[in-house]
């Protein structure tokens, strides 16, 4: 099943696939086991509970239209775009226990994973880098 994730605006940003994130491109960009992201490299990079993804400090990146989880606020949702194809799975590290839940993140749903889409054209392959 796949389901738009929305940032902090309400803007359809991420598409969820089963295990995995996909940008906006189709391209993979985190992946998840159990409730825990990590970057393509295998890194802790945040989590995921409720229908709500959040960052390394426990602060809200995005939401799925349908999510139950904790949100400081809940924006109006635009529309979605037509969803792209997708592709295959890593290996991952450890994940450190989960903070106690703060507000939204400084970090934009789009930067936070690096998915704009000119860095694309630096970095290739893609790097998976968190700020």
């Amino acid at each position: 099943m796949t389901d738009w994730l929305y940032g902090k605006n309400g803007q359809a940003t991420l598409i969820l696939d089963n295990n995995c994130l996909h940008s906006n491109h189709g391209q993979v960009i985190v992946w998840f086991q159990n409730q825990n992201a990590y970057s393509l490299q295998g890194q802790y990079v945040g989590w995921f509970e409720d229908g709500v993804l959040y960052d390394s400090n426990n602060q809200a990146l995005g939401f799925l239209r349908n999510s139950t989880g904790y949100l400081p606020s809940r924006p109006g949702i635009g529309g979605t775009p037509g969803t792209p194809c997708f592709d295959g799975r890593p290996g991952f590290s450890s994940a450190p226990g989960k903070p106690g839940r703060g507000g939204w993140s400084q970090h934009d749903l789009n930067v936070y994973f690096n998915t704009n889409p000119a860095a694309f054209k630096r970095d290739s392959p893609r790097s998976g880098r968190v700020p």
